[in-house]
């Protein structure tokens, strides 16, 4: 009967890929999806051109809408050089109460030179009694740009949960060639301390993390510190709680708070200055979050 169970068990895991490789049209500099590739049950839901000058906005899916112990997602994605694409999700992620197994979730993503690449995942919600491992990889060219975000909310707050068991570890690296620019690492059990310090989440439910990196004529500290002010003063006129940083030269944002739709809200206004800024675009909000 045990084994049965075992066995039973042991289906239910979901082990899934996808790979994604973004692609500039000689002719036209429209970026196309030239390479897809998955596995199990994660895909590629959909792909719009909303954007005149060709950028593309995908759209991944999980269908189980969660990770659950044993589950091991792996998202692989590269943009070409001169290729600009966007990839968000159509609604939170969740990390569900383990059955006794850790979740793992890797994100590696290669930028080649001159390409932009903007990682948009709405936020993950990190149930009590789950065991999750993320992780995120960035490699970019010397004159590749990105800007992307990770949102998490610590328990299901419209049951008042807490994070009573479970374990959750983070990690984030930025690389460009072979220097490390970034590097972000988070790692707490049930009831942590961590959880209610001053130090750390003083009781609060919700965190974020932003992270930009300008194309290569913007880099100067004289570009960066403007745009970083500029982008100060929106936020105090926002009132949200987010916090500016220039590590060399990337603007890291942070959030702590209890409103992720305040989060989000306030990374998604700095993106949509940054892309003026950096790239002379309109904001060009992912239609997916309007629904």
């Amino acid at each position: 009967m045990h084994e049965l169970a075992e066995k039973s068990t042991q289906q239910n895991l979901w082990y899934a890929r996808l790979e994604m490789g973004f692609q500039a049209q000689q002719q036209t500099a429209r970026t196309i999806l030239q390479h897809r590739k998955h596995h199990g049950p994660v895909r590629i839901q959909k792909m719009l051109w909303p954007e005149a000058n060709g950028i593309c906005h995908a759209i991944i899916v999980h269908p189980p809408a969660g990770i659950a112990g044993g589950d091991h997602l792996t998202f692989d994605m590269q943009v070409d050089a001169n290729a600009h694409a966007l990839v968000t999700t159509p609604g939170a992620g969740k990390w569900y109460r383990t059955n006794g197994k850790q979740a793992f979730q890797h994100i590696h993503i290669r930028l080649n030179d001159n390409a932009i690449f903007e990682w948009l995942p709405q936020e993950t919600m990190l149930f009590d009694g789950a065991n999750a491992s993320s992780e995120t990889i960035v490699h970019l060219d010397a004159a590749a740009s990105f800007i992307g975000w990770d949102m998490l909310v610590i328990g299901r707050q419209a049951r008042d949960e807490q994070f009573a068991q479970g374990a959750y570890r983070n990690r984030f690296q930025l690389w460009r060639k072979d220097k490390l620019l970034v590097a972000d690492t988070l790692n707490f059990k049930g009831n942590d301390r961590w959880l209610s310090s001053c130090l750390g989440m003083n009781r609060h439910a919700v965190m974020g993390s932003f992270w930009a990196v300008p194309p290569e004529k913007y880099r100067a500290s004289f570009y960066l510190e403007q745009h970083l002010d500029l982008i100060r003063e929106l936020i105090m006129r926002m009132d949200v709680q987010i916090t500016l940083t220039l590590l060399g030269d990337v603007i890291s944002a942070r959030f702590l708070g209890d409103d992720v739709r305040q989060c989000h809200d306030g990374f998604a206004a700095i993106r949509a200055r940054l892309r003026r800024y950096w790239f002379d675009l309109d904001e060009a909000f992912p239609r997916i979050w309007r629904t």
